[in-house]
This record gives C-alpha cells, structure tokens and sequence, in this order.
C-alpha cells in the first residue's frame, strides 16, 4: 500500500501541475498559428460544421482527427462557450498523464513506492512538459494514451488477460483519434520487443504474447471506424487520400512540413531533460548499467529510444512530437541517486540558464538588440517582475535540502519568469483578439483573405460567425467582390489598384502589417424623373 509521504508528494505533483499550466496559460494570448487553428476547426464544429469530417475556412481540414475537436464542443456544453473553457482541454490530459505515470511506476517498482511519486514530479515539473502541456495541441493526449498503453503492457505481460488486451486497444484507438496512427510509433515497439525486456522466470508464451497484441490492435481498429467508416465516406476521396495516407504515412516518408535533420532531436536532448537532468543525481540514473538493470527500465529504455530514433528517422520534425517520451524520462529519473548529489548548492543556479538567457535578451530590447520588433514593445517594469521571479527561484534553489524538491521548483518559476519578461511583445504582437474583433464588427456581408496560407488565425479571436474564404488569384478577388458588396477582405499585403476597394484598416500581427479592405456598396440607384403636372389639368 502506498506511504502518506508518497501519496502527498503524487497530489503535490498534481497540484503543481495544474497551477502552474494554469498560471502559463493566462499569461500568454492564443498562440498562432496552432492553438488559433485548431480553436477555429473546432469553432466551425460547433456552429453547425459536420461531427466527423473537421474543417478549417469551410474546407474540410485532414491534417489531424477530430478528437480534440470533439472535446472542445464538449467543454463547450458542459461550461458554456469560452475561450478559457476550451483552452483547459489539452492541459486536463497532461493533468492525466501526471498521475499516470505515477501508477506505471508504482506497477513497476513495487518494492520502491517512492518512485511513483517523484515520476509524477518529474514530469509534472519538467520545463518542456509543463510548456507544451499548459498549450491547446493534441501530445498531450498522445502522452495520455501512451501511458495507458505502456500500463496496458506491463500487465498483460504479468498474465495474458482480457483485461489489459482491451486496454491497449482502447490506447491506440485513443492515440489514433488524438493525432493519428503516430501512435503505434510511441507504443508498438515495447510491445512487440517484450523479449528484451521482460525476466526470463516471467517471460509469457511468445505465441500467446503476439496473439494478444494482434487482438488489441484489432480492438483498437474497430474502434477507429466507428469514426473513420462514416468520415471517409463523408470526406470524399480526397479526404480519405489525405488523413489515411499523406497525413501519417506521408510525413514520414518526405515531410511537406517542418522538415529537419536527422540529429534534431539529439540536439534537443538538454531540453527533454530540464532540469532533472542536469544534476549528477539525474545523469547517473541515466547510466546505461541502470537503463538496463531490471524489466521496468529496459521496457522504458526500448520505449524512449525506439521513440528517439524513429523520430529522427522521419523527415517532419518538431519538438512537441516526443512529449510522449517525457514520462519515459521522468520514470528513468525517479532512480535517482541522492548519494550523486555534489556537496555545493550554487550548481543548482544552472537549472535557471534559459531564464538568464531571456532576461539578458529582453533587457537588449528597449536598446534595439532586435530591430525587427515594433516600437514600444520594451518595459523594464515586466523585466523586473521577471528577474524578481528568477531571484526568489535562485533563493530556494540555494536554501532548499532535498535536492529533487528543489529541482521542482526550477522550471515552473524560470518559465513564469521567462513569460512576465516577454509579456510586452507576446500581448501587442502576438493576440489575434484585436484584429479577430475588428474582422468582426465588419463582417455581416461576409469576410475574405488574400493570404493562400491562413489558417483560421483570427476567425476564432473574433468568434466569426461564417467561415473566412480563402482567395487563391486575383481572378478569385474579383468575382468574391462581385458577390459580396459591402464584404471586407483580409490582406498581409497590399492590394493596390483596385477599383471598388477601399484600406479601412490596418493592424501589426506577429511578422506582418495585415490590412483590411471593404468592398464598396453598390451606389443608391437616381430617382426616376417625375413629370411635371399638365398644366392644362
């Protein structure tokens, strides 16, 4: 049964991590392009756009499944429609995958209950966890369904039972309706290398074993069509091109985004791993006699670095894609070696280095260190209250004892210090709420853009109430304009020369000077002529 001290280091990882996320996610705007993207998809869900086929500016959008979107209309049922009520969706699984990987631990390592507790701490305060985790994108989901699937084998391998065979099937039919079949990369391989990993006396039949895992996957496939089977017969063919193929298998093959080369993610490394990691305590249980010493770390070791090279492998890059991987992080660290720890504290200051970073960046600003941004977007006041934070977290880095309660303190306090010193330049440049209101107080006659690339940036922000057509040519401005007198249309650049087209505004955003123009209203026709009275009458 687990300890009282154990089960309060759990809720004070929970705690911290929904503070925290919390606090991140007020401090900052929607982020373009993907958090005002996928909040637009699930905007058009929810004023009447179909439930399984997701679109984005009336088209259907194929690039991810529809369960967030689903989840956000949910939110919006239960709580009434808010920005704050969709932006907690994301960041309620990361709450979930916090507590789960405590529960692998715990499944784990049961003669060490403490590493139950101190996995959930890791991951809850890890800087690129808590960052991507307080924002609205699907990992954190995947993180989730990871979890499930990786708890979902662990017991199975105890005992081929129904149970945990329709749990991994439930996790990959999760992880599929979360980001799409990208998750039989983050759960597959511990699966199906249950050999390397597991102890010879307890190695289940491998017969037995691999007809498990193809019943799960068949669980998890019957559950997807009940999603996919009327999505691609609504979507047409080009959907069912789009999100069977080009959206999974595409990107793997030749990325048509964020193509990167194959060591990115090697270079990341040091950012997977704050700041647990960054301690003598941290790289000794990364040892590799200690990745192998027993079932539990090998079956995370082959999921970390199966994950790792995979990824790599892949043309598409981001650094979101393994947040999977963070729990296999934190359940590796939890062995830590207090024996490892140095005698001085004052090394503990490098665990706020990206603080000192931004502080020393955002004091360059009012100087003109960065001439690309606007005017005014320098205040010594949020840099203070940045540097104050970054002070008080120095302070109880240097005063505290247990060096992993100190650890918990760095990255949640180096990343609120890093958002008050950018504050200036995240609120006036990057909020789409501004424009978003403005589109919307002059859309009743219907809104376009000249921009082929816009992705719903403002048409949340200014909850529109129809989709914003994309124009593809000027031949497509003209006959838009025709069809809609007195309708505006949204330009990153200018539109010169043409008749019937007027500049009523112009806002900065981000890297551009978007421009509004409103289509002119046909003139009121003359009055008909009115003869003059006979005068004979």
């Amino acid at each position: 049964m687990t300890s009282n001290p154990v089960r309060v280091t759990l809720v004070g990882a929970l705690v911290t991590f929904a503070l925290f996320a919390t606090v991140l996610m007020m401090m900052r705007p929607l982020m373009a392009i993907d958090e005002t993207r996928y909040l637009t998809v699930a905007w058009e869900m929810w004023q009447g756009g179909s439930k399984f086929v997701p679109h984005l500016n009336g088209e259907i959008y194929s690039h991810k499944p529809p369960l967030l979107f689903w989840l956000v209309n949910l939110a919006w049922m239960a709580f009434g429609q808010s920005e704050w009520a969709a932006r907690l969706v994301a960041p309620a699984f990361g709450l979930l995958s916090v507590y789960l990987v405590a529960r692998l631990a715990r499944a784990m390592w049961p003669d060490a209950p403490e590493r139950g507790g101190l996995a959930a701490l890791i991951l809850a305060t890890s800087g690129l966890f808590l960052l991507y985790g307080s924002t609205t994108m699907f990992d954190t989901m995947l993180t989730a369904a990871t979890l499930i699937g990786m708890l979902s084998i662990w017991s199975l391998q105890r005992g081929l039972r129904l149970g945990p065979v329709i749990g991994l099937g439930v996790a990959l039919a999760l992880g599929v309706l979360a980001k799409g079949p990208v998750i039989l990369v983050h759960v597959m391989p511990a699966a199906l290398l249950m050999p390397l990993w597991a102890a010879r006396e307890e190695r289940v039949r491998i017969a037995g074993w691999y007809g498990r895992i193809a019943l799960a996957f068949a669980i998890a496939l019957a559950l997807v069509l009940v999603w996919l089977g009327p999505a691609v017969i609504l979507g047409g063919a080009e959907y069912r091109e789009q999100i069977l193929w080009k959206q999974s298998a595409g990107r793997m093959v030749k990325s048509f985004a964020h193509s990167r080369p194959d060591w990115f993610f090697i270079a990341l490394l040091p950012l997977y791993l704050w700041p647990w990691g960054w301690s003598r305590a941290g790289l000794a249980s990364l040892k590799p006699s200690r990745l192998w010493a027993d079932p539990g770390a090998r079956m995370v070791s082959i999921w970390a670095v199966a994950a790792l090279i995979a990824f790599s492998l892949i043309s598409g890059k981001q650094a979101h894609y393994l947040l999977p991987e963070m729990p296999a992080l934190a359940l590796l660290l939890s062995g830590m070696v207090p024996t490892a720890e140095p005698r001085h504290r004052a090394w503990r200051l490098a665990w706020l280095l990206p603080g000192f970073g931004v502080a020393i960046a955002a004091a360059a600003v009012p100087f003109g260190a960065f001439p690309e941004l606007p005017d005014g977007t320098g205040s010594w006041m949020f840099w203070i209250i940045g540097v104050a934070v970054l002070a008080l977290a120095a302070l109880i880095l240097l005063r505290a004892h247990a060096g992993w309660r100190a650890e918990a303190w760095a990255a949640p306090l180096a990343l609120v210090a890093i958002q008050a010193m950018v504050w200036p330049i995240l609120w006036p440049i990057y909020d789409p709420a501004p424009l978003g209101a403005l589109l919307a107080a002059h859309s009743q006659h219907g809104v376009a853009t000249t921009d082929t690339g816009y992705a719903g940036q403002f048409s949340y922000a200014g909850r529109l109430q129809k989709p914003v057509q994309v124009l593809g040519n000027s031949a497509d401005l003209g006959r838009w304009m025709a069809a809609h007198p007195g309708g505006i249309v949204l330009a990153p650049k200018k539109i010169a020369d043409v008749t019937g087209l007027g500049q009523i505004a112009e806002r900065h955003f981000r890297q551009r000077d978007w421009r509004i123009y409103q289509v002119a209203l046909p003139a009121d026709p003359a009055p008909a002529d009115v003869p003059a009275p006979d005068a004979a009458q």
